[in-house]
């Protein structure tokens, strides 16, 4: 008998499960295999991320890191190449691009279009489903899927990639009028926000400055005010940080010899310093961890300095973390619970604002948003609740000021 294998949710993890699922198969199909892809919304392979409109929205990635098939990084890159090519723009070679992410939404569709046809022509049997799944019931062996309709498909085996869950760290301002839970899609915030009106946007990362682009892509003329915990901006990606750099000390290898030599856990301290000595090697000079501590500090002076940075290629941090992305979750499973705890309290949104890093163009806006004062970014927020009067938000910090 065939086996089966539910696929649920139809955006990029989805895309990339079933191109590698079916480039699999086409070698060694087994028994056979049926496959089933589920997708509430009418279109596959588009999701939030990238069923945006706004050409403010880029790739937070160099285009030479987001193929979908697994082992080829380069392989959207190979097709944005041909494509501006064909258009008669073609790219520099050795140029660093981001493009804007409705054109990865193109390169995902025809990756599920080529699957699909690969599929049809070696036999393997394709089922679509635009229906929502409710529940997944049953144990390893076997698994039964509900939809909302009622119906069922039986499945040996289901991956979820159904993407970031609906935030709710703000439920109780829920239904709040002038409150958005979600940038995505942009629509509603382009409908809901009035250009002159001040914006608060409850966060400072990656989804927050695709919040900023909708507004300055829309020329909003209000406030808006970046609000998080530490106050922190991602850093300023630089060209091909996964080129050029070979670790010395943060290494998978130099973590298991300390276990084994020591016969001691290996802790978050231990990552840490193993991180220090790293970062001091790849820039040749003693760095003043004091200053790299950035949390609630001058968000404008330390985006002008990644933007220096980024065009001086000098930023370490950026390619130890890159050159260590396929070590990263095998160190991480070596520390205890305990130090994984640790991790998030002391270091996670460092290593966040280090890691998914911004694109030039993004922080370029950015810091022009801060030069005529339309943007600002302010760290220990205590809480956001909906006004007194009934109209718009009140944000408390820790200091006992408010806005």
């Amino acid at each position: 008998m065939p086996k089966t294998l539910t696929i649920i949710g139809m955006g990029a993890c989805g895309v990339a499960a079933f191109a590698e699922a079916v480039t699999r198969l086409c070698y060694d199909p087994g028994d056979g295999w049926i496959l089933h892809l589920i997708e509430r919304d009418d279109e596959l392979a588009r999701g939030l991320a990238f069923g945006t409109e706004q050409p403010g929205h880029r790739l937070n990635t160099e285009s030479r890191l987001m193929g979908l098939y697994d082992r080829e990084p380069g392989h959207f890159r190979t097709w944005l190449e041909a494509r501006r090519a064909a258009a008669g723009t073609p790219l520099d070679p050795d140029g660093v691009e981001y493009p804007e992410r409705r054109e990865y939404r193109l390169y995902m569709q025809e990756v599920l279009d080529q699957a699909l046809d690969q599929a049809r022509r070696a036999g393997i049997d394709v089922r679509i489903h635009h229906q929502e799944a409710v529940s997944i019931e049953g144990d390893h062996d076997a698994a039964t899927v509900a939809f909302s309709d009622g119906s069922t498909i039986a499945t040996d085996v289901v991956l979820l990639t159904i993407g970031t869950p609906d935030p709710d760290r703000f439920g109780t301002l829920n239904g709040k009028p002038g409150y958005f839970d979600s940038p995505y899609p942009a629509d509603r915030m382009i409908r809901g926000i009035d250009s002159d009106q001040s914006v608060v946007i409850l966060g400072s990362g990656l989804s927050a400055i695709d919040a900023v682009m909708t507004l300055l892509d829309e020329e909003h003329r209000g406030h808006i005010h970046l609000i998080s915990k530490e106050g922190l901006l991602p850093r300023v990606e630089i060209p091909a940080p996964e080129t050029g750099y070979d670790r010395q000390h943060l290494t998978l290898e130099n973590v298991h010899r300390r276990i084994r030599e020591r016969g001691a856990a290996f802790s978050v301290v231990d990552l840490f310093r193993l991180f220090r000595i790293e970062a001091e090697t790849a820039a040749g000079r003693t760095i003043d961890w004091q200053a790299e501590d950035r949390a609630d500090g001058d968000a404008q002076a330390a985006l002008l300095h990644d933007i220096a940075a980024a065009e001086a290629g000098d930023e370490p941090f950026q390619r130890i973390l890159t050159a260590a992305r396929h070590d990263s979750t095998a160190i991480w499973n070596l520390l205890r619970p305990a130090d994984q705890k640790r991790f998030g309290q002391w270091l996670a949104p460092h290593f966040a604002a280090a890691r998914f890093v911004t694109p030039m163009v993004n922080a370029r806006r950015l810091a022009d948003a801060m030069a005529r004062g339309q943007l600002s970014v302010r760290g220990r927020v205590d809480e956001t609740v909906a006004s007194p009067t009934g109209t718009g938000f009140v944000v408390r910090f820790y200091d006992g000021r408010h806005a």
